[in-house]
C-alpha cells in the first residue's frame, strides 16, 4: 500500500515507518526540511516538502496516496500554555490536520490521526471507553475539533486517542528519568489521578492494527488495558529504577511552574482499550512493572543508553569499507572535539585492534584507548573504552539490511566517573554531547554522494 505519514521524523513516527516499511508499503513523508528529515528517518520513503501550517500541499504524488497516517502536531507538554503556544498547538493539529485532507486523493482508502486522551478532560474514577463523554477544556476542545477535521478525510477514519507513551529515550518519560534517577521525583499532588499509560511497541502496533483491519473506525482508545494512579505509576518506576520516591509535588507548585498546562498534568483519564481488545489486538505490554522494568534495565544498572538510526539506501557490503578504517571515524566527529588516531595495534581494524585516540572534550585535551571486541563483518563491529574519559564506554555499530538498503544503528552504553555524584553532575551535559555528535554523523552520512569507501 502506498502510505503516507506525517510526523515522521517524531518518536511514534520513526518506529512506525520501520514497521510499515519491513511490511512492504511504499511510504511518503511530509515535511517541511527534506535535508533533515534524510538524516533522522531510518526508513526509506519518498520525502514531500511542504508546510501544511501554511496551506494545502500541491504535489502529483499525492494523488497515489492510498492511506494516511497523520502524527503532527506541537508538542503540548514542557512548557507554559502561553497564548502564542496555544495558538501554535492549535494550528499544527486542526489546521495542519484540515490542509492535510483538502491535499488527498478522493479515493482514499483509510486516514489514521493521533488525537489525544485529552480529549476526555478530567473525570476522576470514571472507567472511559471510546464511547465516553468528553471534557470541555483547552485540551478536549482541541482533541475534538482535531477529530473533526480528521473525520472529513475520504474514506475509513480513526482517531487514535493517545496515553502516555512509555519509551526508554524521547516522549514524556525521558522528562521523568532524571528527577526520579535523582530520588527526588515524586507523587504529583494527592497521586490518586488515573494515568493512561502505553509502551511505545503497542501504540506503534495499534497504528499498525487500525490501519490493517478494515472493521477499526472513528474513535480507538490508544492505553495499556491496566491505567494505574498516579501514585502508583511514581511507586512502579522507583522500583524500576532501584531508586526512592521523593517527595510529593503540590498542586500550587504545578500551578506557578505550568500555569494552565498544570490542569491536564493532574487530570485523571482512566482510559480502557475497550475497541482494540474486542477486535482482537494483543498488547505485548500490559502490566506497568513489566512495562518499565524492560525499559528501565540499563538504569537500574548505572548506565546510560543512547541509540542512532539512519537508513541509507546502499547494502551493508557496500558501506562497511568505509566504517571498518578506523581513520574514517575522524571523518564522521564534530570537528570541535579534534579527534586524531594516535595509533593503531594492527595495520587494518580487525578482531582485537587496540586504537589510541586523543581529542579535546570542551577544550580540555583527553586521551583515549579502545578495543574492538566483536567484528563480524559487514553486520557489526564493537569498540570497548579501556582507558578514557568514562568509567564505561562500550558502543555497537550495526549494519541491518533493511528495505533493500541498510538500516545504521549505533546503540552506545556509557557510565560517567566518580558514581552517582558524576552522574547527577554531568549527566545532561554529556548527554548533549553525545547527541550533537551523533547528530554531526548523521549530516555527514546523509551526503552518501560524497562518503569515500576509503581514505582519502
Amino acid at each position: 500500500m502506498r502510505i503516507l505519514i506525517t510526523g515522521a521524523t517524531g518518536l511514534i513516527g520513526r518506529e512506525l515507518g520501520k514497521v510499515l516499511a519491513e511490511k512492504g508499503h511504499d511510504l511518503y513523508v511530509v515535511s517541511r526540511d527534506q535535508a533533515k528529515a534524510r538524516e533522522l528517518l531510518p526508513f526509506p520513503c519518498e520525502i514531500i516538502e511542504g508546510d501544511l501550517n501554511a496551506g494545502p500541499l500541491h504535489d502529483s504524488r499525492l494523488a497515489k496516496v492510498e492511506a494516511v497516517i497523520n502524527l503532527m502536531g506541537e508538542s503540548i507538554a514542557g512548557e507554559r500554555w502561553t497564548e502564542d503556544k496555544k495558538k501554535r498547538i492549535y494550528q499544527s493539529r486542526v489546521i495542519g490536520t484540515r490542509h492535510l485532507v483538502q491535499s488527498l486523493p478522493e479515493d482514499l482508502k483509510c486516514f489514521v490521526t493521533s488525537s489525544a486522551m485529552g480529549i476526555y478532560g478530567d473525570q476522576k474514577d470514571t472507567s472511559l471507553t471510546e464511547d465516553a463523554s468528553h471534557g470541555d477544556d483547552f485540551l478536549a476542545n482541541l482533541c475534538k475539533e482535531w477529530e473533526s477535521e480528521a473525520a472529513k478525510a475520504p474514506g475509513r477514519s480513526v482517531f487514535v486517542r493517545t496515553g502516555i507513551v512509555l519509551a526508554r529515550q524521547g516522549g514524556a518519560l525521558d522528562q521523568m528519568l532524571f528527577p526520579f534517577r535523582s530520588g527526588v521525583g515524586g507523587i504529583l499532588g494527592d497521586g490518586k489521578q488515573w494515568m493512561s499509560w502505553i509502551h511505545l511497541k503497542d501504540i506503534v502496533g495499534l497504528y499498525v492494527f487500525a490501519l490493517e483491519h478494515h472493521e477499526v473506525e472513528g474513535a480507538l482508545n490508544g492505553g495499556a488495558p491496566h491505567p494505574v494512579t498516579n501514585r502508583e505509576f511514581s511507586e512502579t518506576l522507583v522500583q524500576s529504577l532501584g531508586t526512592r520516591l521523593g517527595p510529593a509535588v503540590p498542586l500550587f507548585a504545578l500551578n506557578i511552574l505550568f500555569g494552565e498546562l498544570a490542569k491536564s498534568l493532574v487530570a485523571s483519564v482512566r482510559m480502557q482499550p475497550e475497541k482494540a481488545l474486542s477486535l482482537g489486538y494483543k498488547f505485548h505490554y500490559e502490566n506497568l512493572l513489566e512495562a518499565l522494568s524492560e525499559i528501565c534495565l540499563p538504569f537500574k544498572m548505572g548506565e546510560e543508553i543512547f541509540v542512532a538510526e539512519q537508513f541509507v539506501p546502499a547494502p551493508p557490503e557496500k558501506l562497511f569499507p568505509f566504517f571498518k578504517d578506523a581513520h574514517n571515524l575522524e571523518r564522521i566527529t564534530p570537528p570541535t572535539l579534534n579527534f586524531l588516531i594516535e595509533k593503531m595495534s594492527t595495520p587494518e581494524i580487525g578482531q582485537g585492534t587496540l586504537i589510541d585516540y586523543r581529542l579535546k572534550i570542551h577544550g580540555v585535551p583527553a586521551k583515549w584507548k579502545t578495543e574492538i571486541d566483536e567484528w563480524q563483518p559487514p553486520f557489526k563491529f564493537v569498540d570497548n573504552q579501556l582507558k578514557g574519559p568514562y568509567r564505561l564506554w562500550h558502543h555497537t555499530h550495526e549494519f541491518r539490511p533493511f528495505c533493500g538498503g541498510t538500516l545504521l544503528v549505533d546503540r552506545v552504553r556509557y557510565r560517567m566517573p566518580m558514581g552517582f555524584l558524576g552522574w547527577l553532575v554531568s549527566n545532561r551535559f554529556v548527554r548533549k554531547d553525545v547527541e550533537n555528535i551523533f547528530a554531526f554523523r548523521r549530516r555527514y552520512i546523509a551526503n552518501m554522494g560524497t562518503l569515500p569507501t576509503k581514505t582519502d
